[in-house]
């Protein structure tokens, strides 16, 4: 292997050309050796129609070369029906929709091409995809000719026998819901598994020391007469997912060093005979802010994927991230070594297309470049009060019939009534003049609750991200569902909590805390987009807030747990969903949390919440938990 990083590092040659003339230079490699520390030069896109690639050998005699095309998505979650997801000013997304364009891609490549996606294709889903135990979604994956996919952090929701049946097939516990629909043609009662192959190169079964699933995969294309060329896809999910699902999915698991395994991984592909790897890792990182369909920035040279790409062997020039469900597309050169990183957002919004240039003698990578591609989903545009218009000529005939089987088979369930509000009331994301809502009150209310036991988390206060909460509960109306005033149902629930995400409860200081809402304002220690968004808190949680103050130090007072006056050194047991727990929406200062415990899914919290409530309802909080500073 180190031959082989010799031989790839000492032939480094790196020209990015753009589109409309702009030329974006990435640094050569030196030749006698890589310089003492890390050199980061982040380069990308600067419109959406500007056109980036990397060149990675130097000139040479002529030779035959094959395009070989990648169709990444990632993050789709069970995403069946678009619903009001958009992005770029587009309703964009579902199933159907992003199943069409795949499969007009696949046609245009022909035999070259390769479908994958970079985990969470299951878990933190809709109801109609989740109810059905996230085999709706592994159907509609299959008819899109999926070959590869990395397991994501949300693979492990319901533990690894319950990811080896989504692989493998079987019917689960409580039945199967089929008929279910084949590549093939025609249907089966039982259900069939994935005809694609998850891959898992970081995570080792502990009693037999493999992994447990394929570390990589290999697909062969016809390069010319005669000729083949290989390429390898290695497959990964972030070392920390032991911090974000709950312990028992992912008991008797250990999760690897993502660059170590990966490097492990393609050292086999090497002695194979296959020169060209491509690492597909559920992690990821953020542009900076503004974002751009094909953009990149700055804030991904401090992110978990840059990190890991530092470390990885140099023969690894392509990755497709995830997890962040952030979208870019970015030439990364760290110590003189130059990848092409992509991500294509979530929820089936964006299609990364990738280009592979691929020696036909040597098997090995020229070139690579990548668009990402919005999948528009409608007629109309998104606003104030607009309801999207279905755009059916975009829709893929086969999934869709599979979306329209398990949405009708769902509705009993989404019409369900959980509890009720009461006085008839509304919770609303409407918040006060520092930021907090009713909505935002009751849902961190029902995350310290699910969190309390001590087995469990042992928490004292919760913490809940504005935009993790989709919608208004307007219980003082009559639904679509037909449920009476003042009742709730279980298909309202998850539209406002519809992530699925995992609680995690960890240790914290008051010094964190206070840390902690200072980034809530710009330019005090948070990354975008945090400044502007006010955490929703428990009612055990109670502080000063002064937005006007000139200084960050001065933004937050007092704060106190349960009336007592916190003081920096004091210690809590924090909850906060996964997305919070990793640094999400720019609130980096979670991460300094310790001895982190996963926990239930914060819709279940929010439903138990909801019955326990019973028979007289939640009552609508006042809205005096963030106060002004005196």
């Amino acid at each position: 292997m180190a031959r082989s990083w010799l031989r790839n590092w000492a032939t480094q040659m790196v020209l990015v050309a753009v589109a409309v003339s702009i030329v974006l230079v990435v640094p050569l490699a030196a030749p006698g050796g890589i310089p003492a520390g890390p050199r980061i030069v982040i380069t990308g896109a600067r419109t959406i129609s500007d056109h980036v690639s990397v060149r990675f050998s130097a000139a040479r005699a002529p030779r035959t070369q094959t395009n070989v095309h990648l169709l990444a998505f990632n993050d789709l979650h069970g995403t069946l029906e678009p619903g009001g997801n958009n992005i770029y000013g587009q309703f964009a997304g579902g199933a159907a929709y992003l199943a069409k364009v795949v499969k007009e891609r696949q046609a245009r490549y022909g035999p070259l091409q390769a479908t994958l996606f970079a985990g969470d294709n299951i878990g933190a889903s809709p109801l109609a995809n989740g109810f059905f135990h996230e085999e709706p979604i592994t159907i509609a994956s299959n008819l899109m000719r999926v070959d590869f996919a990395s397991v994501g952090n949300h693979e492990f929701d319901k533990g690894s026998a319950e990811l080896l049946r989504i692989q493998n097939g079987g019917c689960h516990a409580d039945g199967c819901d089929g008929p279910y629909a084949l590549l093939k043609g025609g249907t089966t009662n039982v259900y069939p598994g994935a005809d694609f192959q998850y891959l898992s190169a970081n995570v080792v079964v502990d009693a037999t020391g493999e992994t447990l699933l394929p570390a990589f995969g290999i697909k062969r294309f016809k390069s010319a007469p005669g000729m083949r060329v290989g390429v390898g896809f290695i497959g990964e999910v972030l070392e920390a997912t032991p911090t974000i699902v709950t312990p028992t999915g992912v008991a008797g698991l250990t999760f690897e060093d993502e660059a170590e395994a990966a490097n492990d991984a393609v050292a086999e592909l090497e002695a194979m005979g296959v020169h060209t790897s491509v690492l597909v890792i559920h992690e990821g990182g953020f542009q900076s802010s503004p974002a751009a369909l094909n953009g990149c920035g700055g804030n991904l040279a401090g992110s978990a994927i840059a990190d890991i790409a530092s470390r990885l062997d140099p023969s690894i020039k392509v990755i497709v991230s995830a997890h962040t469900h952030a979208e870019y597309r970015c030439l990364i050169t760290i110590d003189g070594v130059t990848r092409l990183i992509t991500s294509a957002s979530s929820f089936g919004r964006i299609l990364s297309d990738i280009t592979l240039t691929i020696d036909n003698t040597s098997g090995e990578l020229v070139a690579a470049s990548a668009e990402n591609t919005i999948i528009g989903n409608a007629l109309n545009t998104p606003g104030v009060g607009v309801v999207r218009e279905p755009d059916v000529t975009r829709e893929d005939p086969a999934v869709q019939a599979v979306v329209d089987q398990y949405v009708e088979a769902s509705a009993p369930l989404a019409n369900q009534v959980i509890g009720r509000v009461a006085g008839n009331g509304d919770l609303t994301r409407t918040g006060s003049a520092f930021g907090e809502s009713t909505l935002g009150d009751v849902i961190a209310d029902a995350q310290l609750i699910a969190t309390t036991p001590e087995a469990l988390g042992g928490a004292q206060v919760a913490f809940m991200n504005p935009g993790g909460i989709r919608g208004d509960l307007l219980a003082s109306s009559v639904s679509s569902g037909g449920e009476a005033i003042g009742e709730v149902t279980y298909g309202e629930a998850f539209t406002i909590q519809p992530f699925g995400n995992s609680l995690v409860t960890k240790t914290m200081t008051g010094d964190m805390i206070r840390r902690l809402l200072q980034q809530q304002f710009l330019g005090c220690g948070g990354t975008a987009p945090a400044a502007g968004r006010i955490l929703q808190i428990s009612s055990t949680f109670s502080y000063e807030q002064a937005p006007a103050a000139a200084i960050c130090e001065d933004k937050i007072g007092q704060m106190w747990v349960n009336g007592v006056e916190v003081q920096p050194t004091d210690s809590f047991r924090v909850t906060m969903n996964n997305f919070l727990a990793s640094g999400g929406d720019g609130f980096t200062v979670f991460n300094e949390g310790t001895d982190a415990l996963g926990g239930a899914q914060d819709i279940d919290a929010w439903v138990e919440y909801f019955q326990a409530s019973e028979p007289t309802g939640i009552s609508v909080p006042a809205l005096d938990r963030i106060v002004a500073l005196t």
